[in-house]
């Protein structure tokens, strides 16, 4: 039986053979295959997966129904705000309370679970014959998404065949619009339809015709939200101004580099737009900025693509028909893309390792993918991304495979969440006005100081800025 827990995380009295410490112990070889010549039965275990709130993290929770029906296992998944996973991993591990098997995080966070050692490596599962799937194709992965979310090479720990993770949910950013309201203000192309910005300063000015011509609409929405959001915003514009690619924060010792033109280029693009957003654009996150295109109220918008389902959603979007999707704008350095998403990973935790490793790979291989997607999970596979009924259900699964080819990310080392709430809080000051070029600088010696005292070495490339 699949159990849904929301909240804090409560150790509910297990029935016969679940009971914790008294699971029943046998030997991988002795248990029978019963699935594709590689998924064993697994009765009397018992699988903790955590993860947060949200639709992909539906679709999971229908195949680990899927999982249980064919093992006999039974898997609890724990769903929770995806604000609390990190605190929650970190202290169940100190505590070393054998809490969850499974673990799915925010790739920036990922300096936290590998330095900290949370996770176990998936190279040497992979590699045993007694439980791999022979099928599940890592060749199938996007090899740069694999390579953000499964490898881990920044701060302390360098092992480059090291494989701590793979994907849980493929997230790049991604615009839409409306191509009833471009077309009605005459933003149209060559062939008569509805021509999206290519470029920041084509959205701007799109977005004055489009106050002229809909006073009563949101000409633009973006999640601009102290930290993640403002964060997530300001990362593809200020690489398509000639920030560093893949990564324009700081360099390998993690000295900053941000604040340098393209960081004051990109955020006063941000700042021009800001008239033509929602006055309170500074409180929106990612489920405002869906909730308002939803609603019809908005014409242009940027988002994670895990949140776009809705929007093609009759039942829930009054925009089915005619949202629209594209890149994120450019600038004088191409398109770079937005990418964000999610981790899954084996705990070093884990009391029964064998049987969560089996979970993993029956969540997240080939042969299951379109499924998945199908079921509102977003995957980062081939498979997925050329899959005719996919496409036709969520047209956008091209543009994450192109964009990905360009994909620029944010930190992943144990200071990076420290230094996106400074980031976040201090471009938040100068979208209300404060001069860009002073608080960029200011903010760059913040994050000099933050890496520094997380115990990184940023002095290696120069002084504090």
């Amino acid at each position: 039986m699949l159990r849904k827990l929301v909240g804090l995380l409560i150790l509910l009295a297990p029935g016969p053979g679940f009971a914790a410490g008294q699971q029943e112990k046998i030997a991988v070889a002795d248990r029978p295959i019963v699935y594709g010549g590689w998924l064993r039965s697994w009765s009397g275990v018992e699988i903790v997966l955590s993860t947060h709130l949200g639709s992909n993290s539906d679709a999971y929770k229908q195949m680990c129904l899927d999982f249980e029906r064919i093992t006999g296992a039974r898997v609890t998944v724990l769903e929770e705000s995806w604000t609390d996973l990190l605190g929650k991993h970190l202290s169940s591990f100190a505590a070393r309370n054998g809490a969850y098997d499974l673990v799915t995080f925010f790739y920036g966070w990922f300096g936290h679970y590998v330095e900290g050692g949370l996770l176990q490596n998936l190279k040497q599962w992979f590699a045993g014959q007694q439980l791999a799937d022979p099928h599940y194709a890592m060749e199938d992965f996007i090899p740069a998404v694999l390579e953000v979310y499964g490898r881990y090479k920044a701060g302390f720990y360098k092992d480059p065949d090291a494989l701590w993770a793979v994907p849980y949910k493929f997230d790049v950013y991604t615009a839409q619009y409306r191509a009833d309201l471009f077309e009605s203000a005459g933003i149209i192309g060559p062939d008569g339809r509805a021509r999206p910005p290519a470029t920041w300063k084509e959205l701007l000015a799109d977005a004055r015709i489009l106050a002229d011509r809909f006073p009563d609409l949101t000409p633009v929405v973006m999640p601009l939200a102290v930290d993640d959001p403002m964060v997530s915003t300001y990362l593809p514009v200020i690489c398509s101004y000639g920030g560093a690619k893949p990564n324009p924060w700081y360099d390998a010792h993690l000295y900053p580099r941000f604040q340098k033109e393209p960081g004051v280029l990109a955020i006063r693009m941000l700042k021009q737009l800001m008239p033509f957003m929602p006055p309170d654009v500074l409180n929106y996150d990612y489920d405002r900025v869906n909730i308002l295109m939803a609603q019809g109220k908005a014409a242009y918008a940027l988002n994670w693509n895990a949140h776009l389902p809705v929007l093609l959603d009759p039942s829930k979007s009054k925009i089915a028909g005619t949202v629209r999707f594209d890149h994120t704008p450019g600038g004088v350095e191409g398109r770079p893309q937005g990418l964000g998403g999610w981790s899954i990973g084996l705990s070093s935790d884990s009391r029964n390792p064998e049987a969560a490793f089996q979970l993993l790979q029956f969540l997240t291989g080939r042969k299951r993918a379109v499924e998945l997607a199908l079921k509102g999970g977003s995957v980062a596979r081939f498979s997925v991304v050329n899959d005719q009924e996919v496409v036709k259900r969520y047209p956008y699964y091209p543009l994450l495979v192109e964009g990905a080819k360009d994909a620029v990310a944010r930190g992943s080392d144990r200071s990076w969440t420290e230094i996106q709430r400074i980031i976040g809080v201090e471009l938040n000051k100068i979208l209300l006005g404060a001069d860009e070029r002073q608080v960029l600088l200011e903010t760059a010696r913040k994050v000099f100081d933050a890496a520094q005292e997380a115990g990184y070495d940023p002095a290696k490339s120069g002084p504090r800025p």
